[in-house]
């Protein structure tokens, strides 16, 4: 929890270094649950953040929101760099982006800015785009020249021109690199620029931009750039475009009538160690198998007028055939972003996620489920025999369920 100025540090409790908000900064941060629910709440004397990670830009600062990775609620000294470690590997391996040159992220990647490492994978993706070649598109032009290009334009001509015999106007379509998805490399450089805090990312930034110069800068917004069309010519431009909408996003306007700016780039690590383990999973499996995110949803029961109770398995690992196509679930995974206690009992697993895990295994006729949560803990305690849950009823036949509890690094890296 990050305590409130106008209620804590006014009583003397907080030390100098201790971190802390003014009233007017935990109020815009209590409007992000508008968009984004459950992100904070209010609590006596601070802010109590959750569920989400990454950057909130405030009209006076950044706030790095960094996953708690420890089994207590005490910070150890490296505990920031581990955490961002922690994200930064958790983003790479979710396969949606590319976090540059963190590989088993070292101790000098993690101690920069959390802003300063997106604004470096940002520089680098499009700095790559520049050195393999820029996009160029067809891309129209009306201008008065003194011979006829493309399409001569009566009207205008007349409209433009009826003073200037020596000029005529013309409409026609130039092959060029200034076009939209290089615009929005331009104006991604332009609006990042002062966010570099480090040496070594201004002058990339300096490197990258001398490359974009000829490009023009126009207004463009996150939803813009969201809304260019993508296809198999565009397709080595999708991470430069994905970050180029990410931190076009942290300009956005307001949340809600009077205030000024919008978050930056949050992350729901629910969903993200979702995909964090979906690639462990992925990176694992041998050829006789097929892993799959979501899904496939059935209904569990059925009731007059349509379905109800939705199934939807955040993992499925499925036999591979012959012809590469599916032909029965060999495990099903559920992914936890929970912190569990090997020392209290069931190691604190909740009984609601074991009664999900025999739903799933009963409609999806699968008999090894596994419950996956983080490991927090150091190696010696998640290295620990994990509890597995054996489940027997008549009607389930000679062979048990089972309903395995399994613990995954966050600092292992899926290979790509």
């Amino acid at each position: 929890m990050v305590p409130v100025i106008g209620e804590d540090l006014a009583q003397g409790q907080l030390a100098y270094a201790d971190p802390w908000f003014t009233e007017a900064e935990a109020q815009a941060l209590l409007r992000l649950n508008d968009i984004r629910r459950g992100f904070c709440q209010r609590l006596s004397g601070g802010i109590k953040l959750a569920q989400h990670c990454g950057i909130v830009r405030l009209p006076n600062c950044v706030v790095e929101v960094l996953p708690k990775i420890g089994m207590t609620d005490s910070r150890t000294p490296n505990e920031l760099d581990r955490s961002r470690g922690a994200l930064l590997t958790m983003l790479h391996s979710a396969r949606d982006i590319r976090i540059s040159k963190i590989g088993s992220v070292p101790q000098q990647g993690v101690r920069a800015p959390l802003l300063d490492i997106f604004v470096q994978t940002f520089l680098h993706c499009a700095l790559e785009q520049a050195r393999r070649g820029l996009l160029s598109r067809y891309v129209q032009h009306a201008d008065d020249l003194p011979v006829i290009k493309g399409r001569f334009q009566a009207q205008g001509h007349v409209r433009r021109n009826i003073a200037r015999p020596h000029l005529l106007h013309c409409e026609y379509d130039e092959f060029t690199a200034d076009n939209p998805y290089n615009r929005a490399i331009r104006k991604t450089l332009d609006v990042c620029r002062t966010w570099a805090s480090q040496a070594i990312t201004q002058r990339l930034w300096h490197e990258t931009h001398a490359r974009f110069s000829n490009v023009s800068l126009v207004p463009m917004s996150s939803a813009e750039v969201a809304a260019l069309p993508r296809d198999r010519t565009t397709h080595h431009y999708l991470p430069v475009l994905v970050w180029c909408q990410w931190l076009l996003g942290m300009c956005s306007p307001a949340l809600s009538a009077g205030a000024s700016k919008a978050p930056g780039l949050l992350f729901d690590m629910n969903k993200l160690f979702e995909a964090h383990v979906s690639g462990l999973e992925d990176a694992d499996a041998s050829d006789g198998y097929i892993v799959h995110r979501q899904g496939p949803v059935e209904a569990l029961a059925k009731r007059e007028g349509g379905d109800a109770f939705p199934l939807r398995p955040d993992i499925t690992v499925w036999h591979a055939a012959a012809d590469g196509s599916t032909e029965g679930i060999a495990r099903i995974l559920d992914a936890k972003w929970k912190r569990l206690d090997p020392h209290a009992t069931q190691w604190g697993v909740d009984q609601s996620d074991v009664y999900q895990m025999v739903a799933y295994a009963l409609h999806y006729d699968c008999r090894l489920l596994e419950l996956v949560y983080p490991e927090f803990g150091p190696a010696s305690v998640s290295a620990a025999a994990e509890p597995m849950f054996k489940i027997n009823a008549p009607g389930l036949g000679p062979a048990a369920l089972e309903v395995r509890v399994r613990t995954v690094p966050l600092w292992r890296k899926a290979v790509q």
